[in-house]
């Protein structure tokens, strides 16, 4: 963690907090393009004309209560969709708006562990760390993950107010008011709040059940099991959204998964590691225990915390067939702030040791941005270049392949089911090319679209 002389004064360090965190998520804010279909999807959904027509406050309201939708986030599509409407043409500013999100979440965690006794160096640290780990440069640099930016930042708020609060009857309602307005916040942005509650539950039974905290908990409790009494059979029976299918015999390869990926270089998406080879999957294994190590070292109720904490914090998503960065962005919070507790009662040599595992854990943050961007900026190109190739050719399928073959999952994403790119129409009759001689155009190593016809340019 930062050295006590090099934390800034007092009255600056958070704002200097916040310029260090930019710093370190420079590449996204360069990033000058998108990562995948989703953001077509709702940037053609938020320009649509009809679209922008019935989207007046009796359409945003039953969204809210449309209990029946299987992915039921109105906060987090509805705010995606106004932000698609003012920034997908900028897509510097759209990014920054997501940048600035995240080092906000980053900063909440960071006044709770000093709030928890922790010296600004370490909280400073602590949630620098948490900002630059691959969890976070992956919901900060995809703005597909804004419901995981607004339940995070939901529940962190919500552990920064409860430190803050008395005993008295005041206090008490305070605390039932908060929690049950930013659980049901969380939820209304996504599933995976449904951790908050149990977070919160974990908290209280650690505090040794504080008044504000426990009120807390039995608020959030009763705002989780309303909407389970709604919802339940429909998230347990998700359709045609296959990855969202319940495996609970999955659990044990999730749970590994989540744990080992931090240090996972070289990997830029977690299910990546379901097809690594078992040798390196028990070296990763290996580094990784030496966290739960490091903090067994410290006190074995904050190894128990980091055990039950972690798995709270992904436990709405342990049971599905498939693993996703943004996931984990939860328990990357969860991870720091436990480690930063531990930091203040450890040797030099584990603190040595959480150093070096905070360092890779940065670098493969870095991998993560910096693979976004590269990712963004053939966007930058493909995207264009493609609108152009569908307007030569109003008709008939256009058939693409990736002349740079590690390229194609990139182009697989950003081709599928998008209904048109700045108003010229794509949908189905865009896709990939199973083979080459089938193609119709061919994607240039720089994301250029050509004609199969038309030769090298």
């Amino acid at each position: 963690m930062f050295p006590s002389h090099l934390v800034p004064s007092r009255r600056w360090r958070w704002l200097i907090f916040l310029f260090c965190a930019l710093i370190l998520q420079a590449l996204l804010l360069a990033t000058p393009g998108y990562f995948s279909h989703d953001e077509f999807q709702w940037a053609a959904i938020a320009a649509d004309p009809e679209r922008i027509a019935q989207t007046d406050w009796r359409a945003v309201a039953y969204a809210f209560v449309d209990w029946g939708e299987f992915q039921f986030r109105p906060l987090t599509f509805n705010l995606w969709m106004l932000l698609s409407r003012a920034l997908f043409e900028t897509p510097h500013l759209f990014h920054a708006v997501f940048v600035l999100l995240g080092s906000l979440n980053g900063l909440l965690l960071a006044l709770v562990l000093r709030h928890a006794g922790c010296r600004d160096g370490v909280a400073f640290g602590a949630g620098l760390a948490f900002i630059a780990s691959p969890f976070a440069a992956w919901v900060h640099g995809w703005v597909g993950c804004l419901g995981d930016l607004l339940w995070v930042g939901f529940g962190l708020a919500t552990v920064a107010v409860l430190q803050r609060l008395g005993s008295d009857a005041r206090s008490l309602v305070t605390a039932a008011c908060v929690a049950t307005v930013a659980t049901a916040l969380g939820l209304y942005s996504k599933e995976s709040a449904l951790s908050i509650p149990a977070l919160l539950g974990l908290a209280t039974l650690l505090l040794r059940f504080p008044r504000p905290w426990l009120v807390a908990t039995i608020a959030s409790g009763l705002v989780a099991v309303a909407y389970l009494a709604l919802r339940l059979d429909v998230l347990l029976h998700p359709g045609e959204a296959s990855t969202y299918t319940v495996q609970p015999m999955a659990l044990p390869q999730r749970w590994g998964e989540y744990l080992i990926f931090p240090w996972a270089l070289g990997i830029n998406e977690i299910h990546v590691l379901s097809l690594a080879k078992w040798t390196r999957v028990v070296l990763l294994a290996l580094v990784a225990a030496l966290l739960p190590i490091a903090l067994w070292r410290a006190t074995p109720k904050l190894a128990f915390a980091w055990l039950a904490g972690g798995f709270l914090a992904l436990a709405p998503v342990l049971v599905l067939s498939f693993s996703s960065n943004q996931y984990g962005y939860g328990y990357a919070a969860l991870a720091c702030g436990i480690a930063a507790l531990a930091w203040m009662l450890l040797s030099r040599k584990w603190r040595a040791v959480l150093a070096a595992l905070a360092l890779v854990g940065t670098a493969h943050g870095v991998q993560v941005q910096w693979n976004l961007f590269g990712i963004g900026t053939l966007q930058s190109v493909f995207s264009p270049s493609l609108a152009r190739a569908a307007q030569a050719q109003p008709q008939g399928d256009i058939r693409l392949w990736a002349e740079e073959r590690g390229q194609a999952y990139i182009y697989t994403r950003l081709s599928h089911q998008i209904p048109g790119y700045r108003g010229v129409p794509l949908g189905t009759r865009v896709r990939m090319a199973a083979q080459r001689d089938e193609a119709t155009h061919l994607i240039a190593r720089d994301g250029t679209v050509r004609r199969v016809d038309e030769g090298t340019p």
